[in-house]
């Protein structure tokens, strides 16, 4: 019989032993990774790996339960597996048949989920082409999909008919439209127009059979086999398409749903754009697995998040990048804040200025942070509810090490970019504390950390290989991203790789500034970048500031702006919410509460930065900040403008060594250039 004092110090070194390796925590990614392992491998031996037939399992499961929600219609598991049955008919009486692309160039819409669904029963593979995108860069996607059938959403037509020759140029000589045709033949334009007309076609696949596809058609898919062609954000140049195949896919649902531990219970809101990977693979994806509702909405709006949220009873709510920050910066509301059933989040890219503001206002108890890429071999996981783990990206204790091996930071130069190797030639790894870039084991033989790359570009898929990185004839992926890892097991994300520069001799990461100077009242959204000048060795920092509407008035001096007949539609680049207006009231910064911001601003820097890393510019944009589809900054046009005061019409100011920030123009631009200016 063990005594109260003998159980005491039990639980004390038990709680000691916790807090030092953080077991519990472990248990919750090694339970669900041991458990997916063993379930994957089942699916191997049994030819059983098509990602289809994950969705076929919940419409054997439950047929009459709702599976997703668009704008207040719902549809059943049935109704999917009956309308995919009939596109996958069309498909195939067009010669669509196994591994041949279709181009998607299509909005957030049930249709297409539908799409994507015949394509997979068949074995097909869908090209998921960015809907933002126009001119070459849409051109360069389409090539890169290398297909000759192109299906789109009619309130697309703009971009591909501006297109249209380049588009034929590429071999294109199926272009439908998914739209129904009585829907787009409402439109006074399209009405009397003639077929020869219109640059596409209808796709009426309503009318073709509902008959399924056997599963049976479907058993010589392997891991390898694309579900989808995924495009990058693009941020640095030209789209790259990565390859999802299924067992990398099958493998990502199935660690999500087991770590969130989601049922058919939960309701998932997914505003976020099925182009992408966090949008379909794992937004859609998970709900094929866990046989949950899914309430797609056609695009993020601030103002109309949390009332889908609170109308369909969400439980679980997805987010990237700078979504969650567009939503801390919504006019607080006490009484609707947390007036919700959500219980989780989960998604990537949430900055640590943003997670705990986050949590606290609207109550969302839960944080399921990743970090991963299309192109990935791998991935990180944290899942946490309180301070503990805030801001990580990742928590890799001994049992998660022991079943997911093959990621490492290694030291690299910021100046080249180039890994640092050791007298042997071999990269370095880094100590707890010490930033490199995460680097993630490429190896064929492992269904787990399969490097597939890009399609039809091998020679940037090379590009991001290393090999011999640690011992003769071993293969990493390089990711490009700085991360750096704790001694208590957490890791954290620091910059891109091309994103940090040196100042003064020192390494400076604008992940790190961005999220430190988010914390300043008044800033709306934030971007840091590196610029050159004249005379100096490396680049300052310069910030592009996006200011709260307060900071805003009415501008009484400006002339009136005449209505036009036809309205005007402003929509934010936070993909938000579109205003129709006959005339817009000229604004202007309020002085006043600009001099008092900007002298916060310096002191925070000061207080909160180390010298070096205090940006020497601040630009004040007058709209907001150039994002893309998936909610990452756009910093090319950013460096390229720098501080040329014949690009920008914009307030800049720089830093002097008052330590105060104060306006910058031509004179000062002059000292700059003449070299007197002590920056």
């Amino acid at each position: 019989m063990v005594s109260v004092s003998g159980a005491l110090a039990l639980v004390s070194a038990g709680l000691y032993l916790d807090g030092r390796t953080r077991f519990s925590r472990d248990l919750k990614f090694g339970i669900p990774g041991l458990r997916t392992k063993l379930w994957f491998q089942r699916l191997v031996n049994n030819n059983d790996i098509s990602m289809y037939n994950r969705f076929e399992d919940q419409c054997l499961l439950r047929p009459y339960s709702v599976a997703l929600i668009f704008e207040a219609h719902s549809y059943t598991w049935r109704d999917l597996e009956l309308a995919s049955n009939r596109m996958a008919h069309w498909y195939k009486d067009r010669g669509i048949g196994p591994k041949d692309r279709v181009a998607m160039f299509m909005s957030n819409s049930p249709l297409f989920v539908i799409s994507w669904l015949a394509l997979l029963k068949i074995k097909a593979v869908a090209a998921f082409i960015n809907n933002q995108i126009v001119g070459p860069v849409l051109l360069h996607s389409l090539k890169t999909a290398n297909s000759d059938v192109l299906v789109f959403d009619y309130e697309l037509r703009g971009a591909l008919e501006e297109s249209i020759q380049g588009i034929r140029e590429l071999g294109y000589r199926t272009i439908v439209t998914v739209t129904p045709k009585e829907q787009v033949l409402t439109r006074f334009d399209e009405h009397f127009k003639g077929v020869e007309e219109r640059f596409f076609d209808f796709m009426d696949w309503q009318e073709c059979s509902a008959e399924g596809f056997s599963r049976a058609s479907r058993e010589d898919v392997v891991i390898g086999d694309a579900v989808a062609l995924i495009y990058t954000s693009g941020t640095t140049g030209f789209p790259k398409a990565a390859v999802m195949d299924h067992g990398r896919c099958t493998l990502a649902i199935s660690v999500w749903t087991g770590i969130c531990r989601i049922t058919e219970k939960d309701r998932t809101y997914d505003c976020l754009p099925l182009y992408h990977s966090a949008g379909a693979i794992i937004g859609i994806g998970q709900s094929w697995i866990s046989g949950s509702s899914v309430v797609l909405a056609r695009k993020f709006s601030t103002s109309g998040f949390w009332k889908d949220v609170r109308e369909h009873e969400v439980t679980l709510i997805q987010y990237i990048g700078e979504l969650c920050r567009y939503l801390v910066n919504t006019p607080e509301d006490p009484a609707l804040d947390k007036a919700h059933k959500v219980r989780l989040m989960f998604g990537n890219g949430l900055r640590p200025d943003v997670w705990r503001k986050f949590q606290e206002r609207f109550g969302v108890t839960t944080v399921f942070e990743s970090y991963t890429m299309s192109e990935a071999t791998s991935a990180l996981f944290n899942l946490t509810s309180g301070e503990d783990g805030a801001g990580a990206v990742g928590f890799r204790g001994p049992l998660v090490r022991a079943f997911q091996g093959g990621l490492r930071i290694v030291q690299v130069d910021l100046d080249t970019e180039e890994l640092v190797k050791d007298k042997d030639g071999y990269c370095i790894e880094c100590a707890p504390g010490e930033t490199g870039e995460l680097i993630t084991l490429a190896d064929s033989k492992k269904m787990e950390n399969r490097f597939v790359g890009y399609y039809n570009q091998p020679k940037l898929s090379q590009a991001k290989l290393i090999q011999n990185a640690f011992v003769q004839g071993d293969q990493y992926m390089r990711t490009g991203d700085l991360l750096y890892k704790t001694k208590d097991h957490f890791w954290y994300f620091a910059d891109r790789a091309g994103d940090t520069f040196r100042w003064k001799g020192e390494n400076v990461s604008t992940a790190e500034v961005a999220d430190t100077l988010g914390h300043v009242e008044g800033i709306a959204s934030c971007t840091v970048f590196g610029v050159s000048v004249p005379e100096q060795d490396g680049r300052a920092g310069m910030v592009a500031i996006v200011l709260k509407d307060t900071y805003w008035e009415e501008d009484k001096d400006a002339p009136i702006p005449v209505a036009t007949a036809a309205p005007v539609e402003r929509d934010s680049a936070a993909g938000g919410d579109a205003q129709f207006t006959l005339a817009t009231v000229p604004q202007k910064l309020n002085e006043k509460a600009l001099d008092e911001f900007m002298d916060r601003l310096a002191k925070h820097a000061i207080k909160r930065l180390p010298s070096y890393a205090i940006p020497r510019f601040v630009r004040i944009c007058e709209s907001e900040l150039e994002i893309t589809g998936t909610f990452k900054n756009k910093k090319v046009e950013l460096k390229k403008e720098g501080f040329d005061l014949e690009k920008i019409h914009e307030r800049l100011y720089w830093w002097t060594p008052k330590g105060r920030y104060v306006p910058f123009g031509q004179r000062q631009l002059e000292e700059l250039h003449a070299g007197r200016a002590r920056l």
